[in-house]
């Protein structure tokens, strides 16, 4: 598999990023909102020196004394340039002292530029921001499997292999990457160093979700369908039963087309290539809309749909992705409503812009608040899930110009949020 990560092309650019991560390059917390409950926001206190691994890092003396230690090695540098994969090599604090071609391939700047930065800071991760030290000590980082891969090899001393999603920010919202990590740990004049390759397997996880998920829900349609023409086999027909007969079936083959366009619109998504239609769409008549079409559908039996607040007025949106997004959101409400329970949504104005939110009672865990917008990541047992809540960030942000976030806490539940303009940027 080619190694093509792309940062230059969707980013801010490298260099941006790269220099101290000022300018468009800092991850902008007014564009990922997400609001997450763990130990930091409950604990109270002063703020610690990390939620997770070790705080503290090298001096620029130390960095170019091990730069220069590494440099003395023979073929070192043209070992590690004729790698086709990017590798890294970390020092005790987690800093890279040394890289590879590949990797002023992918960001598009010379080596000089990460050197004594740490591997999330290099691709610009959302949740560098949060840590108290950059890099490694958020909460988040406790489920990023390139830190626990760098940890873990060096208390064990022996090679592991982990998989990483990382959520990045890039110029229109976030970007979500996958990588495999193989770390190694090696001793150079008596100093240790942990040696990770980065394999990029983001088209490969990107195509074998969107795959799972396609047969997953066309089946589930094709299934009903045929079910209910082997049920018009077997009774007789009457001028009554006939038109309900027909509505049910224009309603399965409709929600069957429908189902196949939103795999179309989210590969499409995923490669930058689809294309937006901004229309005049008025708030209640969306709401009222992705209820009626939920209501009906399995996942709402025995689950109510409440229509809250409503704004009366319109926007100028592509109200097709829009009407995707809110449909994830009130999808995943009423998956994790019990029966008997009630999901709400609400549509509400916010100055120039129009806040869409969707209530269950439901809490989520840390763990899932800290992956949920991540693109493999799923919170259900059943193959083939894990694209919903991913699809909503990248429809959302990149595509609707919007902003996109949650809130979950007891006793409050969860109620996950779009907010977008009122007026299409830069016009219809």
């Amino acid at each position: 598999m080619g190694q093509t990560v792309g940062l230059g092309s969707e980013g801010p650019g490298a260099a941006a990023v790269l220099r101290g991560n000022q300018g468009a390059g800092r991850p902008d917390r007014t564009r990922n909102p997400t609001v997450h409950i763990g130990p930091s926001s409950i604990s109270g206190g002063s703020r610690p020196d990390t939620y997770f691994a070790p705080a503290g890092r090298a001096t620029p003396g130390e960095i170019e004394r091990t730069r220069r230690l590494l440099d003395d090695v023979g073929l070192a540098r043209a070992m590690l340039d004729a790698m086709p994969t990017i590798v890294l090599v970390l020092n005790g604090q987690r800093q890279i002292v040394a890289a590879n071609a590949a990797l002023e391939r992918a960001i598009r700047a010379p080596l000089a530029d990460v050197i004594g930065k740490r591997p999330g800071e290099v691709f610009a991760c959302i949740h560098v921001q949060e840590g108290p030290d950059g890099c490694g000590t958020a909460e988040s980082c406790a489920y990023c499997g390139a830190v626990d891969a760098v940890l873990a090899c060096r208390k064990r001393g022996e090679q592991l292999v982990r998989e990483v999603r990382i959520l990045r920010q890039a110029s229109e919202g976030t970007a979500a990457m996958d990588f495999r990590i193989t770390a190694s740990e090696v001793e150079v004049a008596g100093e240790s160093f942990v040696i990770t390759a980065l394999e990029d397997i983001s088209d490969y996880k990107r195509l074998g979700v969107l795959t799972r998920v396609f047969f997953h829900d066309v089946m589930n349609t094709v299934t009903a369908l045929k079910s209910f023409v082997r049920l018009l086999g077997r009774r007789r027909p009457s001028p009554a039963s006939d038109s309900q007969h027909v509505e049910c079936l224009r309603a399965l083959t409709d929600q069957l087309a429908d189902e196949i366009q939103a795999q179309r619109d989210l590969m499409l998504a995923e490669s930058g290539d689809l294309e937006v239609d901004p229309q005049t769409v008025p708030v209640a008549g969306l709401v009222e809309r992705i209820r009626a079409v939920y209501a009906s559908d399995e996942v709402a039996k025995d689950r109510r749909i409440v229509v809250g607040r409503l704004w009366p007025g319109e926007l100028t949106t592509d109200g097709r992705l829009l009407g995707r997004v809110l449909g994830n959101m009130l999808r995943n409400a009423l998956e994790a409503t019990p029966p008997g329970g009630a999901v709400t949504i609400h549509g509400t104005e916010r100055g120039e812009a129009v806040a869409f939110e969707v209530h269950n009672e439901g809490v989520m865990s840390l763990d899932v608040q800290m992956q949920i917008f991540q693109r493999s990541f799923s919170t259900k047992d059943a193959v083939g899930r894990g694209i919903g809540t991913h699809s909503i960030k990248l429809l959302g942000e990149r595509y609707l110009h919007g902003r996109v976030g949650f809130t979950s806490r007891p006793p409050e539940g969860t109620t996950f949020w779009i907010e977008v303009a009122k007026n299409w940027p830069g016009g219809a």
